[in-house]
């Protein structure tokens, strides 16, 4: 495990994160259209968190350069590296998910741009993930990273992440409803999402489709971390191998977390004023913490499997 890459590790997860429940956000809103509900008001306070998230994301991958003085010689060769187009990629989301978020707080543009403005977003939020992937899929050098393994697991992070968070943002969402004032500078009007019958209904509904959308994600990185767990083909060993027990940790954490909150969101289902309670807070709160544990771990390790070869 190799926790020298604390800056990658970092930068990775919360990037993904935001991808993920950028695009889980835009999922529900149009789901929610399509029913005739209307979810801003649920998808507005979770959509201002995601800047934070992607601004921390972007000054963690800073201090894998040495100094943030070194950025600017990082993208001079966007033609041909994939880490120039990382790092633009990057940047290019969070200025997009900014535009739009001003937008939406301004209620500038209308409906209509303001849509065409977030798929964009959503777009290339999935493209930069496909970049960040190359970074290290395109190395040939290094046999453990070059393989399928590795664009899979960072889709699954995305995948897994932004549901999980979305579903803390939207079990919080009865708290932060309360306090008048940060809701009115966020809204630009004082909800009553907690009373309110449609507004319950969206919550109860999407997380439903969070919780069967953890399972999957759930599947696909025990999958996924099982195969890359094989043989690279690499001559050389690992440059930190990773124990049994460390590994059976992580998956153990995955499924005890994203399990335990996918059975609960699509089977046992939160319904009615459950969506205000104390108990499902934690548990959605707990569970997404141990996920997030495991996804670190995974990474850590992910970075200790480097195995370069030649020169």
């Amino acid at each position: 495990m190799n926790v020298h890459e604390w800056p990658l590790t970092a930068f990775t997860i919360l990037a993904q994160m935001a991808v993920g429940t950028f695009v889980a956000l835009g999922v529900v809103t149009v789901s929610s259209s399509l029913k005739g509900r209307r979810a801003d008001a649920v998808a507005i306070p979770a959509l201002y968190a995601l800047g934070p998230v992607m601004v921390a994301a972007l000054i963690a991958s800073m201090f894998h350069l040495g100094t943030p003085t070194h950025a600017p010689n990082a993208i001079r060769h966007i033609a041909t590296s994939w880490l120039a187009r990382e790092i633009v990629f990057g940047a290019g989301f969070a200025a997009l998910g900014f535009a739009f978020a001003a937008l939406t707080w301004l209620d500038w543009c209308g409906e209509k741009v303001r849509t065409a403005l977030a798929a964009f977003t959503a777009v290339w939020g999935l493209v930069f993930i496909w970049v960040m992937a190359n970074v290290y899929y395109g190395l040939e050098t290094v046999p453990a990273w070059n393989r399928w393994t590795t664009p899979a697991q960072f889709y699954g992070s995305t995948l897994l992440l932004g549901a999980l968070t979305l579903a803390v943002a939207f079990v919080w969402y009865t708290v932060f409803s309360r306090v008048r004032a940060i809701d009115r500078v966020c809204t630009g009007r004082r909800s009553e999402a907690v009373n309110d019958v449609e507004t319950r209904k969206v919550l109860e509904d999407s997380l439903v489709g969070i919780g069967l959308v953890s399972l999957v994600a759930l599947l696909i990185q025990v999958v996924v971390a099982v195969f890359a767990t094989f043989p690279s083909g690499s001559p050389n060993p690992a440059e930190y191998e990773s124990s049994p027990a460390l590994f059976a940790l992580r998956l153990v954490l995955a499924i005890v977390g994203a399990g335990a909150l996918g059975l609960l969101l699509a089977v046992a289902r939160v319904r009615g004023r459950e969506v205000d309670s104390a108990r499902i807070r934690l548990i959605v709160t707990l569970c997404w913490l141990i996920v997030l544990v495991s996804e670190v771990l995974g990474r850590f390790m992910f970075y200790g499997q480097m195995d370069r070869i030649g020169i």
